[in-house]
């Protein structure tokens, strides 16, 4: 056989062994999240300015990114961990942007708060991982972040917030808020990571641009005798749990679009099923 046609059988060969293993971990409805900008956002847990985001930037299936499905699973039980459904752990998530930052939301049902454990990641808390080339192919950077309350639900647990390199990292209060509502059973988290943070040429966002993101909130039960990391969910959680995954990331662009509003001047939305009065 022509040494040529060989190269390029086997180059075929493997395309097509990675597009069938990327197929397997890709959402067919979730992988894209065009976020939306335009909203004024004061990173404080309230989550007011985000109405009607959640309803409007949804998967192809015009499904919201809420309880979304990775690699056959919304919810991953570990280590002896047990899932009971969507009130006992979901995520939701929102995400908008501006030259200067993105800003992310998420807002995660769990009918206990536990965090005993000192790492942020060991109990109900979330991890996020930013792949900024967009390409998510095997063995690229990414910064890490891992936010987490204290066991009272008080305070942000300190010093596993930063892992980027390089970075001046992210501070509570500032860039950080998160709210734990024991009577809505909900914990609110509200983010913000400057483009200078994630190491953007320029300093600056712009419309087009995309980069890999992965969310995964862990999910502790005291009540149950499952106390730390006993299972996840959020959006291409495997960027993040066993090892630090780029390809395993979603996609996120940044897009020109804001948020629509009807002739009320009120907006769309079913908000209202997932946060009440505080």
């Amino acid at each position: 056989m022509n040494t040529r046609i060989f190269l390029f059988t086997i180059a075929l060969l493997v395309f097509g062994i990675n597009t069938i293993a990327d197929a397997q971990w890709r959402s067919k409805t979730h992988d894209v999240y065009n976020a939306l900008t335009g909203i004024e956002v004061k990173v404080d847990g309230e989550l007011d300015e985000w109405e009607g985001v959640l309803d409007t930037v949804t998967g192809t299936d015009g499904k919201p990114f809420c309880g979304v499905e990775y690699s056959g699973n919304v919810f991953q039980e570990h280590n002896g961990g047990k899932w009971n459904g969507a009130d006992d752990h979901e995520t939701c998530f929102m995400i908008t942007w501006d030259t200067a930052a993105v800003y992310i939301a998420l807002i995660v049902t769990d009918d206990e708060h536990e965090h005993a454990a000192a790492a942020a990641w060991n109990g109900d808390g979330a991890q996020l991982a930013f792949e900024m080339s967009g390409k998510r192919n095997p063995g690229l950077p990414m910064w890490l972040y891992n936010v987490g309350l204290d066991d009272k639900a008080a305070n942000i647990l300190p010093g596993a917030l930063n892992e980027n390199p390089g970075g001046k990292g992210v501070a509570p209060d500032d860039d950080i808020v998160v709210i734990r509502s024991e009577a809505e059973k909900k914990t609110y988290y509200e983010l913000r990571f400057t483009a200078e943070e994630l190491q953007v040429k320029g300093k600056k966002f712009s419309e087009g641009f995309e980069f890999g993101l992965g969310i995964c909130v862990n999910d502790g039960d005291r009540a149950a005798g499952q106390e730390g990391q006993k299972g996840w969910s959020g959006w291409y959680t495997h960027s993040i749990v066993f090892g630090k995954n780029s390809e395993h990331t979603g996609l996120v662009v940044l897009t020109d679009e804001v948020l629509a509003v009807e002739p009320a001047s009120k907006l769309a939305t079913t908000w209202g099923t997932l946060k009440s009065v505080r």
